[in-house]
């Protein structure tokens, strides 16, 4: 039986895990959680920081920040061999301004809708609902990148822009 032959296509088109076990299957899901937790414990010292929003959301300015790959077009792809470094993001950015350089996850749909990963559409819609304050001016997409500690840099001076942006609330989107 070939691999073809074992797996849908859907799942065919995923990224590998030790090039055996494909991202989109039970299995792998559990092997990425189990590879990606332990390094988040120890990098935030054990706790998962969490911060209580202080005002009301439809008072509140918001960032996204993504882990999806997404950047501009108009900017250096990220190196699909393990990029620490973030792009910006305008929150007036078109979504056919956008692009993704990240090989780990099943990109087929994100594609096609670039708010599957980065919801900034979204976003603006809640702002002109008055769901939400504001959208703060600046969104932040990281590449793959196999070490959470040689993120680190790149994740204080994105923490350090949100808040003298005034940010109160990040939407963080996982890829």
């Amino acid at each position: 039986m070939s691999f073809k032959d074992f797996f849908p296509q859907r799942v065919r088109n995923s990224a590998l895990l030790f090039g055996v076990i494909p991202v989109g299957t039970p299995a792998g899901r559990w092997l990425s959680k189990l590879i990606t937790l332990p390094q988040l414990r120890k990098i935030t010292g054990g706790d998962i920081p969490w911060a209580p929003l202080r005002k009301p959301l439809s008072e509140s300015t918001v960032a996204l920040v993504s882990t999806g790959g997404v950047h501009l077009r108009s900017d250096r792809p990220f190196n699909l061999n393990g990029d620490p470094t973030f792009r910006v993001i305008p929150k007036n950015a078109l979504s056919g301004a956008m692009a993704i350089s990240h090989q780990a996850y099943d990109r087929t749909d994100a594609l096609k809708d670039i708010n599957l990963v980065f919801p900034i559409e979204r976003l603006r819609e809640l702002e002109v609902e008055r769901v939400i304050g504001r959208l703060a001016n600046d969104h932040y997409g990281f590449g793959l990148m196999g070490s959470a500690k040689a993120l680190i840099p790149a994740m204080k001076q994105v923490a350090r822009r949100i808040s003298e942006s005034g940010v109160d609330l990040v939407l963080l989107v996982p890829a």
